[in-house]
């Protein structure tokens, strides 16, 4: 009979273990700590989503990148990207993931697990990320689905490490499912993966904090915004859009929508992504970098434009604007970050 594999909580400390294990933690403070001060998470955490599902299937040994998870969730089909070829229906697990992120904070780890969990020796003097992690590697032996490394996010906010849910910390390997590695190695890789995950997801609310001011400026600028800033908003909660989509959230005709939609890109608000002279589709500036439809800025960054009272206005009204549009969609029944109609 083979023997279980030796639990994280039990394993001898090295310097090189404590390092790592201070390391994902520090990233993640700093991670959690933005995201509960930022007004920009819920926007966030939909990108973020995507990017920690994508690394859920490539743990599950699926040739599927980001930018598929993009085109499925949002309805793009990229100009020159075939469609990809899976087996099964690799995508259904997005919507009830999403679900589970989103309840409510006061349930306890234990909560829904769909195994039986012993704490094994050592647990009790464990760090609380080592806990979760032990919780991990003992889920991938019993669960052979994506289950397990979706589900270390909502098991990193019920343990107490994070206290918003933060969907890029994706982490996992398939060696756990055989425990042949040597352990160390194992958690040593885990908590690499966490300090990655976790710095990748800081630089992305970086480019969506950044994005949003220069695109709030940009619109500050214009003699005549019009609709602008309403798209601008828009594009926060629907980052994948294309007229037939804008027209009936903003009031407006299919024509004006396209017209709005060309001036943005104009401004640098969105980028154009089907190379079509008609039913154009457009993203987000950070989207399009996620997608590698353009190339990230090299060199020393922009300065940000100069306060002035009109950006002021613009940005002192964003929270009861967002909050609108919000209840907006829900009316229309588009609120879930899955209601994006097809774009082409």
């Amino acid at each position: 009979m083979t023997r279980p594999p030796l639990p994280f909580t039990a394993l001898a400390w090295t310097p090189d273990l404590a390092a790592a294990l201070g390391e994902a933690m520090a990233a993640i403070a700093r991670l959690d700590a933005r995201i509960c001060v930022s007004p920009f998470a819920p926007a966030w955490t939909l990108r973020a989503s995507w990017a920690g599902y994508a690394t859920a299937l490539r743990l599950q040994q699926l040739e599927l990148e980001e930018i598929d998870i993009i085109a499925e969730q949002c309805g793009l089909r990229l100009a020159g990207r075939p469609l990809p070829q899976t087996t099964g229906t690799p995508f259904d697990a997005y919507g009830p993931w999403l679900a589970r992120l989103a309840e409510p904070e006061g349930r306890h780890w234990r909560e829904d697990l769909p195994f039986t969990f012993d704490p094994p020796a050592g647990w009790r003097d464990a760090p609380v990320l080592v806990r979760a992690l032990t919780l991990l590697d003992a889920w991938a032996l019993t669960d052979r689905s994506s289950a397990p490394w979706l589900g270390l996010p909502i098991v990193l906010r019920r343990i107490g490490i994070t206290a918003s849910p933060l969907p890029c910390l994706v982490a996992g390997g398939p060696g756990q499912r055989f425990a042949l590695d040597p352990r160390t190695a194992v958690l040593k890789r885990l908590c690499k993966q966490l300090r990655r995950s976790a710095e990748d997801g800081l630089a992305r609310l970086d480019r969506l904090e950044a994005g949003a001011r220069r695109s709030a400026a940009a619109i500050a600028a214009e003699h005549r915004p019009g609709a602008l800033a309403k798209l601008g908003r828009l594009a926060l909660a629907r980052p994948c859009l294309a007229a037939r989509s804008v027209a009936p959230l903003l009031g407006i005709t299919v024509s004006g929508a396209g017209k709005l939609l060309e001036r943005a890109t104009r401004l640098d608000l969105l980028v154009e992504i089907s190379g079509r002279g008609t039913w154009r589709s457009y993203v987000t500036p950070d989207v399009a970098l996620a997608l590698g439809l353009i190339a990230p800025d090299r060199g020393r960054p922009r300065t940000p434009p100069p306060s002035s009272p009109a950006l002021d206005t613009v940005l002192a009204t964003f929270d009861a604007e967002m909050a609108a549009l919000d209840a907006r969609l829900d009316l229309l029944g588009v609120g879930s970050p899955t209601g994006f109609a097809p774009t082409n």
